[in-house]
């Protein structure tokens, strides 16, 4: 599940895996959409929210191919430098939850 934050779960797969997860600002751009009020009433930014936000306890997975009926595809992984990125670039804001850093 996804309730550290998107890119903190991400990361830890990426991470497992060897391998940096590329996602997609488009695929997620409904999701910024969504919280956009939101986070202007809270003073937030809605990436950080969508990328770094908690508890949503919703479910991420790679699979090889093509993503079985009911998944939405949001990225992809690819060779490089273990790791989560947004379009191809480093997030520079929080990944999420981390316990005892």
């Amino acid at each position: 599940d996804v309730s550290d934050g998107l890119l903190a779960d991400l990361g830890h797969i990426a991470t497992a895996s060897n391998v940096t997860i590329d996602l997609s600002g488009a695929a997620l751009r409904a999701d910024v959409d969504a919280v956009e009020a939101a986070a202007a009433a809270a003073g937030a930014d809605p990436w950080s929210l969508v990328l770094s936000g908690g508890e949503d306890h919703a479910l991420a997975a790679c699979f090889p191919g093509r993503a079985p009926d009911g998944w939405r595809v949001i990225g992809a992984g690819r060779e490089g430098p273990q790791g989560g990125v947004v379009d191809g670039r480093e997030w520079t804001g929080p990944a999420g939850w981390h316990s005892f850093d």
